[in-house]
């Protein structure tokens, strides 16, 4: 929740900019202005929010601020947004046996780079090897944008961490043959799909299946 809240007041700072650029506005959103509309997002959010983990209300407020506040000074300078949580929907595979088609929401598109904000309890850009090996979401979003640079900016607690990545072709052929496998994988399948319950989405407040499920075969959790 917190970082839903996050990307709403960057997201106001954001269509701000472009406001301006198309002579609807006189000025982008100052900081000010940015960390105010997190603040009205938090309030409404907090009633919403029925369990608690790293943060408390007061807490999770403070980081929240942070967090923007250091996207404000970081990113937004950079950026020159063409569209704002911009949501695709394309073809992946198209053949005689099935229409995949993939959809998502891009953050922030640029004229040639599309952004991703990340606001986690943790430094992402560790693990940047990995991202560059097998990151689905960069390349799923270069493919349906049609635009190869991709960039996370990590909103961390001890700072802001960026990662730019290049995705081409055979990225997008690669993530054509596992979604195919996956098709057939399904398209193959006589019984029920392999369950899994190790994990909290596995729950009757999660998963609207539960009781004909694990809760049918248990009694619950």
């Amino acid at each position: 929740m917190l970082g839903t809240v996050c990307h709403s007041a960057a997201e106001d700072a954001l269509t701000s900019l472009i406001d301006v650029a198309e002579g609807y506005g006189a000025a982008p959103m100052s900081l000010e202005d940015t960390t105010d509309a997190f603040t009205y997002y938090w309030e409404d959010a907090v009633p919403t929010i029925q369990v608690w983990n790293n943060y408390n209300a007061d807490s999770a407020l403070a980081a929240g601020l942070e967090k923007v506040t250091n996207w404000y000074n970081e990113i937004f300078p950079q950026v020159m947004p063409v569209q704002v949580e911009y949501t695709f929907n394309v073809p992946l595979i198209e053949d005689d046996e099935r229409i995949v088609r993939l959809t998502g929401t891009v953050d922030l598109v640029e004229k040639d780079r599309l952004w991703d904000w990340k606001f986690p309890s943790r430094d992402y850009t560790r693990d940047r090897w990995q991202y560059d090996r097998w990151d689905v979401q960069s390349i799923a979003y270069c493919y349906a944008m049609g635009i190869p640079n991709f960039s996370y900016a990590v909103m961390h607690p001890d700072g802001v961490g960026r990662m730019d990545l290049v995705r081409n072709q055979q990225h997008f052929d690669w993530l054509r043959t596992k979604v195919l496998a996956l098709c057939r994988l399904l398209e193959s399948q006589t019984g029920a799909y392999p369950l899994g319950d190790n994990g909290w989405w596995c729950s009757d407040k999660w998963c609207e299946y539960f009781a004909q499920c694990k809760g049918a075969t248990i009694g619950g959790t």
